[in-house]
């Protein structure tokens, strides 16, 4: 039927004031601007309260209670956690005491112990698929197998773990399992046979891998059974944990335990139907509440990490003081992902604003700053015999709590020559009142390719002036 449309009238349509509508968004939940040398704190409230950025803010809120109130943290986890190199993290929460028990699947377990063995893990699939050789590593396959074949009593995830630990591999301490194991935190591996590549290989037993992660379900039953005020974080796994996690939940309350008010996470790069529904949705739904949190897991675990301990550490930051073999080693380790090291040395006694307004010149020419600082008998020997007025103790306590300071590496020689040739920072930087060719360390750095500059000093601030305003008896 044809019809004529004529536009309509709005000359009578009713509006109200802006002022008296409710509205989603508002300037007091706006982002706070970046500033340099701020604090992870200043970071994480200067998030968006809007969205996820005040969904993180919560859920690390109220993560951070269940851990102080002692609760259970369980985690299932998928392989690409550890393929993304997140190990460290997670070793070091449950070391802190932050995870109460871990789940993984299959996947998982054989990357971890590949990291334990070799230092290495991930094979390029399609590769290996064209002649048949994907997945056919014996070492791992040998490891798994056998472990699983001779442990009649113990658990996937325990077997394992106790295997690792005892058959001494050489990057055990980068080892997941075999961390749980000492520790004594639950860590149970759930297989579906026939979906890892040990499950391809001549020493696979069917019913040994049925025995050992059907206890693994059990003990999973029995975390889950005591999560009512703690929390489950479901990272990187898309089937076999969600499904895992919800027929657990259901053995538990059908057994009679209260678990009801609790918190969960789904945290994955894409958020698929299971996590969401079986993780997040329905688990919590007599009174707990869910999150998804959509992202790449080397940037939100660290986040969740480093949010917790914000919360949960004591902020006496005396983790920046290390010897020079930790130095070395960390020194090291940002050589490898390319991140630019700035060191500067000094006495450092009686710290003052000229101190500090040079210290954050330096730490502004890179990405980590490392400072030499001489001992108490060091700086005798440079200063006199009255000095330092401040312990090493007290100077490094001081230093440390700086925020443009990363590292703080005591030294006993009159000069850091020694340190500055182990380290080879990508910068040596000195006081304005230094000529570059005057500066230690000069030629080890620059024949490395390194940059050595100065900074200009802040005229009339320094540590012998403070003094001898002191003992003069100005005011």
């Amino acid at each position: 039927m044809h019809k004529k449309f004529p536009p309509i009238d709005l000359s009578k349509v009713k509006t109200h004031a802006l002022s008296e509508r409710d509205s989603k968004v508002a300037l007091s939940g706006f982002a706070t601007p970046a500033r340099s040398g701020a604090s992870f704190g200043h970071f994480l409230t200067s998030l968006p309260d809007i969205l996820i950025g005040a969904d993180f803010r919560q859920f690390a809120r109220q993560l951070t209670h269940a851990i102080q109130d002692k609760k259970t943290i369980a985690i299932g986890m998928g392989g690409h956690v550890i393929k993304c190199g997140l190990s460290p993290v997670l070793i070091d929460l449950m070391k802190r005491g932050y995870i109460s028990a871990i789940a993984m699947n299959g996947a998982t377990a054989i990357h971890d112990i590949e990291i334990a063995m070799h230092g290495q893990t991930s094979e390029d699939v399609a590769h290996g698929l064209q002649d048949g050789s994907f997945g056919m590593a014996q070492d791992t396959g040998d490891f798994i197998n056998h472990t699983i074949n001779t442990s009649s009593e113990n658990g996937y995830g325990n077997a394992l773990g106790k295997k690792i630990a005892d058959t001494d591999l050489p990057h055990r301490n980068h080892s997941i399992l075999a961390n749980a194991h000492t520790l004594d935190i639950p860590a149970t591996v759930h297989v579906a046979i026939g979906t890892d590549i040990t499950h391809q290989q001549p020493g696979v037993s069917g019913e040994a891998i049925g025995r050992a992660s059907y206890e693994d379900f059990r003990t999973f039953c029995s975390v889950v059974s005591t999560l009512e005020g703690g929390a489950y974080l479901n990272i990187g796994s898309a089937v076999i944990l969600p499904e895992l996690f919800l027929k657990a939940l259901t053995v538990a309350r059908n057994l009679g335990h209260t678990v009801d008010h609790f918190i969960t996470a789904n945290f994955d790069m894409i958020q698929h139907y299971r996590p969401r529904v079986n993780v997040v949705q329905r688990p919590t739904m007599q009174g707990g509440k869910g999150y998804a949190f959509t992202g790449h897991h080397e940037l939100m675990i660290p986040l969740l990490a480093h949010a917790l301990i914000h919360a949960l550490e004591d902020p006496v930051p005396n983790h920046k003081i290390i010897t020079r073999d930790q130095a070395i080693q960390i020194r090291n380790r940002l050589k490898d992902i390319g991140a630019k090291v700035v060191f500067t040395n000094g006495c450092f006694d009686l710290i003052h604003r000229g101190h500090v307004t040079y210290l954050q010149k330096a730490s502004a020419r890179g990405e980590a700053l490392f400072l030499g600082l001489n001992t108490d008998e060091s700086v005798s020997r440079l200063k006199g015999p009255n000095r330092p007025i401040l312990s090493l103790e007290d100077r490094a306590g001081v230093l440390a709590a700086l925020e443009c300071i990363d590292y703080i590496i005591p030294f006993a020689e009159d000069t850091p020559k020694d340190l500055i040739a182990a380290l080879l920072p990508d910068v040596l930087i000195k006081g304005g009142d230094y000529q570059t060719e005057e500066i230690v360390g000069r030629e080890e750095v620059e024949s490395h390719g390194g940059i050595v500059t100065t900074i200009p000093l802040i005229e009339g601030q320094s540590t012998t002036h403070i003094i001898e305003k002191i003992y003069g008896g100005n005011t």
